[in-house]
């Protein structure tokens, strides 16, 4: 279960991560798009600071958290909408970014989500849960990103993780289409029908395996011990979101719940 005032720090959080990574991944030359990359890390970081003046079981029909979403969403959706511009471009090759056009559809895609609570939290309204095959659809596409970045960003060298890493690609790929079929199944189908909650589980688990591999990485990059090209804002911007991915997973499958229980919504390093 993850309280509003979490949720609120988990996107707020998240986003502003998408925008450090943005700035650094653009050249200095691209002096206004990087200004306005630094603006948000600024935005994000001031309502950060907002929220932890608000009371942690501060709930949705509370004004100052009602109040609270209203200030954020239009952050927010200034944010998508600058990193839709930077799509846009990207496709084109008329910006100097280091991000590629389908990177960018998963950072869009999240902050979307983002915006669809903040619609409901905005009006006191607790948000209409995503269906099991809809976080799928959200989370899947962030997860198998999150191994194909991996794999870039190892030295050619690391080829014992770069093979680790492709293994996972492998299976999210699957997943992603599997999803796909057992979504369409649904027109014939009650949701939870058997063969979908062994997939929920599937997914769970393999998820799980992932995260467990991707801190035995950050161990090594702390310990100078794996040539790479990133830092560790970047590798453990995994964690939070595999916890909250896992999190509303577990909700449709309690076998998963025992295993995510006290997941952390924040980085490791950065709280």
């Amino acid at each position: 279960m993850i309280t509003l005032w979490d949720e609120h720090l988990f996107w707020l959080e998240m986003l502003q991560d998408h925008a450090y990574f943005v700035r650094d991944a653009l050249s200095p030359a691209e002096t206004e798009y990087v200004n306005i990359a630094q603006q948000f890390i600024g935005l994000y970081g001031d309502l950060l600071a907002d929220l932890r003046t608000i009371p942690r079981t501060a709930n949705y029909n509370d004004q100052v958290m009602i109040e609270f979403s209203r200030k954020v969403w239009p952050v927010a959706k200034s944010y998508f909408d600058f990193e839709g511009t930077l799509q846009a471009l990207r496709i084109d090759n008329k910006v100097n970014l280091n991000l590629s056009p389908t990177y960018l559809n998963g950072t869009l895609s999240e902050n979307q989500e983002y915006l669809r609570l903040l619609s409901y939290m905005a009006e006191g309204r607790e948000p209409v849960r995503l269906s099991a095959a809809e976080i799928m659809d959200l989370w899947l596409e962030d997860q198998l990103g999150h191994a194909v970045l991996f794999e870039n960003m190892l030295d050619p060298i690391e080829v014992g993780a770069l093979t680790v890493s492709q293994g996972f690609k492998s299976r999210f790929q699957l997943f992603i289409v599997q999803n796909h079929h057992l979504k369409n199944y649904l027109r014939v189908k009650q949701p939870g029908f058997a063969r979908q909650q062994e997939f929920i589980y599937e997914v769970g688990k393999t998820t799980l395996e992932m995260n467990q591999y991707i801190k035995s990485m950050v161990e090594k990059y702390k310990e100078n011990t794996l040539l790479n090209k990133t830092n560790l804002r970047f590798l453990e911007h995994h964690f939070p979101e595999t916890c909250y991915f896992l999190t509303h997973l577990s909700y449709y499958e309690p076998r998963l719940q025992a295993q995510v229980r006290n997941c952390s919504l924040t980085k490791p390093s950065f709280k």
